[in-house]
């Protein structure tokens, strides 16, 4: 079996982490030689790697020196520890991807269908150069295309799902309690929509999750007296769900949409943005906001009918049915024999 190194951002923090946790777990399960590279500081994640970790403990946002500083020790690492193929998951460890010493198998998984944020200069820059050395490109989804080069993918592997063991509520009340935010607080996520929603239906909104964004957001819910309340970010968020709440999925664009199916699998009724990365699950119109006045309309209708809200039976199954852990790691192992 080849020797597989998953680079990521952190251990924790977002759908894409955890996906690599699960991952290079069963990889390792089913005998792989598998390491995990995280590079940047942080806690722990509900899904504890059991390969061999080599934390590279980046300061998230730290200087210049430091990151050069991280970078010498991800060449250190990958030079001692040989890895056949080397996974790169989003921005940063592209980057240190692209600029490794000597020629290596690399695969660069899509995981958005706008990567690169506020760097796109950079990002174009180090895509081209993972182009240079022979990168195979892979996606989440089949619905993504590989930017900038607007070409598709060599092949799609699904994010791994954590379904849960049982429903974090099994009875949904009438009446709509609470709104909630699942989510990094950054602007591709638009949390600042979901503020707006609370402050026009006059609902509480309770915000799960931790960004750049976030002062600003805590700010905007003082001066507007918008009853928001800010966990920051959670382990399990689903643990905070209670009977009444109804998701919001606010985003202006998205990827695998993994809070979409963790939160179809616990059954929570659920109104997404109104956008093309959302509308590909074909759930029916009544889950969709257009717009702020659109999400606005939606809690109004259904705010003392919220059980209509949750997703059918039969839609939800047909969406999770393809993602059990077993089926996409299966699909993992056939891309990587062939690598």
């Amino acid at each position: 079996m080849r020797r597989v190194m998953i680079v990521t951002n952190s251990l924790s923090g977002g759908g894409a982490e955890r996906s690599m946790n699960l991952l290079s777990n069963e990889l390792a399960k089913r005998g792989w030689p598998v390491s995990l590279v995280p590079i940047n500081s942080g806690t722990h994640d509900l899904v504890i790697p059991v390969c061999e970790v080599f934390p590279l403990d980046r300061k998230w946002n730290g200087s210049l020196a430091n990151t050069i500083a991280t970078y010498w020790k991800f060449n250190n690492i990958v030079s001692t520890w040989k890895p056949d193929v080397i996974v790169l998951n989003c921005d940063l460890p592209e980057l240190f991807g692209a600029m490794l010493f000597g020629k290596h198998s690399l695969v660069v998984l899509e995981h958005a269908s706008q990567p690169w944020g506020q760097r796109k200069s950079l990002g174009k820059i180090v895509r081209r150069i993972l182009k240079l050395r022979k990168t195979t490109w892979a996606a989440v989804s089949a619905h993504l295309k590989i930017w900038p080069f607007e070409e598709k993918p060599n092949t799609v592997l699904q994010n791994l799902v954590l379904f849960p063991k049982e429903k974090t509520t099994s009875v949904i009340e009438s009446e709509i309690k609470r709104l909630v935010f699942i989510g990094r607080l950054s602007h591709e996520k638009r949390p600042d929509l979901a503020l707006d929603i609370a402050k026009l239906t006059n609902l509480e909104l309770i915000m799960i999750g931790n960004g750049s964004m976030r002062k600003d957001l805590e700010n905007k819910a003082v001066n507007e007296s918008i009853n928001a309340s800010f966990v920051g970010w959670a382990n399990d968020p689903w643990s905070k769900i209670k009977s009444g709440d109804l998701l919001l999925v606010t985003s202006s664009f998205e990827g695998d949409g993994l809070i979409v199916i963790e939160g179809l699998a616990q059954g929570i009724p659920i109104l997404l943005a109104d956008i093309s990365d959302l509308r590909r699950f074909n759930i029916p119109d009544r889950n969709y906001g257009k717009d702020l006045n659109g999400f606005v309309a939606q809690c109004e209708n259904f705010r003392h009918k919220l059980q209509d809200l949750c997703v059918p039976v039969d839609v939800s199954t047909r969406i999770l049915g393809s993602r059990s852990i077993e089926i996409i790691c299966t699909s993992w192992e056939s891309f990587l024999n062939h690598r």
